[in-house]
């Protein structure tokens, strides 16, 4: 496993050291969520030890009342860990919301520091056995939302998924407008 620390660079450089090929973006250096959720980005971080399943998947926003969720579904899995980063313009702070529904309904925040490809800490939560629909398996909800920053929309982050999974799934639902006060 090779780890790249990532220090401040252009939108276009990022894109040709993550990607490999400017033919995988788009001719206005923009990405497209597909291309950017196949990315394996490895950050200078330390994961959990148990940490079998890891997946980035981009949060573009438009503006600062959108939001977007993401269901994250783990067969097996103890805990679902996420945490955040500024993409592409340094000074932006992000902030995710999770919450597992199982026989006792946790919830986790986290926000990023504000860098580009600079993680905040990890959020998580925890499965504690499931429902009687899905027993044993963890079935959480992410919200991705921009706290404040720099103002420049559309504005990107970078959503780190890990888990003690072999696998999971993310889907990524539409984004909408929301003005998120909750804790």
């Amino acid at each position: 496993m090779k780890y790249v620390p990532l220090n401040f660079l252009s939108a276009s450089a990022l894109a040709a050291l993550l990607l490999g090929s400017s033919a995988l973006y788009a001719k206005d250096n923009t990405f497209d969520d597909t291309t950017l959720l196949q990315l394996d980005i490895q950050p200078d971080i330390q994961l959990d030890e148990k940490t079998r399943f890891k997946k980035v998947a981009p949060c573009t926003l438009n503006g600062p009342a959108e939001v977007q969720g993401f269901r994250v579904q783990c067969q097996n899995a103890t805990y679902l860990d996420f945490r955040i980063s500024d993409g592409f313009i340094p000074g932006d702070h992000w902030s995710l919301k999770g919450k597992n529904w199982d026989k006792a309904p946790n919830t986790a925040v986290t926000t990023s520091p504000g860098k580009v490809i600079q993680y905040g800490v990890p959020a998580r939560v925890y499965n504690y056995g499931g429902t009687p629909q899905n027993p044993g398996n963890l079935d959480a909800y992410v919200q991705c939302s921009y706290l404040h920053g720099v103002d420049i929309f559309g504005a990107s982050s970078l959503v780190l998924f890990s888990s003690d999974a072999s696998n999971c799934s993310i889907t990524t639902n539409p984004k909408r407008s929301k003005i998120d006060r909750t804790p």
